[in-house]
């Protein structure tokens, strides 16, 4: 009997520690953000045999390339406490190229996020270069992936590319490299396309529990980049990679962000 005591007195410290170790793991879970990047009511397709979209000035084109730089990720509960993703100086946390000839990229997965009831996303569409260590840049922003200009202009935010008959390039592609962080009165050509969104994730909160991964559903209409409150024609400017040159459209593709529904 004393044998029998002594073993449940030594085992209830290690139930103790397991208890604890559950209690701290539930306080804690993930959250997946889907950026579905659409035409109008239609899923974008890239490189397709003819020109199977028009923008809003009638002109018809389609797309061969579009990629675009998520970072600054804010979620906000309902209680108007937040959590703040993680950014690195380096690169290797905090930001995300989504790229949409890669299915894989347009999922971020956000671990350690605190239990609650979310109601608000806010990220930052590009990369501000002055927060990072200019000796190194890994992960997303390995310039090695094609969307780093210099330490002048910084990073390619969003780039897309394409093919229209309407446009006056005599190659007729239709190109936006859209960029820059930072003015500067002695360079005319610079511009600060940073831009930042909120957005409500509508009457039904994503909720963050320890078994249970919510996912954001979030649409990305390219059609809008070429519409409100600019209207872009491919006539006239088809071939844009200068900053102050993109501002009207960094204008455009910040309200091209819609939170459609939420998976819980």
């Amino acid at each position: 009997m004393i044998k029998i005591s002594a073993f449940i007195f030594c085992l209830l410290p290690a139930i103790g520690l397991i208890s604890c170790s559950d209690e701290n793991k539930s306080e804690y879970g993930e959250i997946e953000i889907e950026f579905d990047n659409v035409v109008g009511d239609d899923d974008l397709a890239l490189n397709t045999s003819s020109e199977v979209y028009t923008n809003s000035a009638g002109e018809s084109y389609k797309v061969t390339t579009l990629r675009y730089y998520i970072s600054n990720i804010v979620l906000k509960k309902n209680d108007g406490s937040s959590f703040s993703d993680t950014v690195s100086p380096d690169g290797s946390k905090g930001f995300y190229l989504i790229d949409e000839s890669d299915n894989g990229s347009q999922h971020i997965h956000l671990e350690n996020v605190p239990v609650g009831d979310y109601s608000e996303i806010s990220f930052t569409i590009g990369v501000d270069a002055t927060t990072l260590n200019q000796s190194s840049q890994t992960g997303p922003l390995n310039p090695a992936d094609g969307m780093f200009w210099n330490w002048n202009s910084g990073y390619i935010f969003v780039m897309i590319e394409g093919i229209s008959t309407n446009s006056s390039d005599p190659s007729k592609e239709i190109l936006y490299h859209v960029g820059g962080y930072k003015t500067d009165t002695s360079d005319p050509s610079l511009a600060n396309n940073l831009k930042s969104k909120t957005l409500s994730l509508g009457t039904e909160p994503a909720l963050v529990r320890g078994d249970m991964t919510p996912e954001i559903h979030m649409i990305v209409d390219v059609d809008k980049f070429f519409a409100s409150p600019h209207q872009i024609r491919f006539s006239e400017n088809p071939v844009q990679d200068v900053p102050a040159e993109n501002a009207k459209i960094a204008d455009n593709y910040v309200n091209t962000f819609i939170v459609d529904h939420i998976h819980n």
